[in-house]
């Protein structure tokens, strides 16, 4: 009987241990998401001022 609850015991503290391990998980992927976007965004600001160069290129040596 004595195992039962030191058993017990051990679920419990398993229970809060994992608990504690997917809140910082879905917090690690919301900051993963969150570079993701900022990420996107640098790339399209990138893109947009390479296709300016590239026009002002084109116009200015035709």
């Amino acid at each position: 009987m004595l195992t039962c609850c030191a058993f017990h015991d051990r679920i419990d503290e398993d229970l809060d241990y994992t608990l504690a391990n997917v809140e910082g998980a879905q917090g690690q992927l919301l900051n993963h998401l969150n570079n993701l976007a900022s990420n996107r965004w640098l790339m399209s600001k990138i893109f947009a001022v390479l296709i300016v160069f590239l026009l002002i290129f084109v116009t200015f040596i035709t």
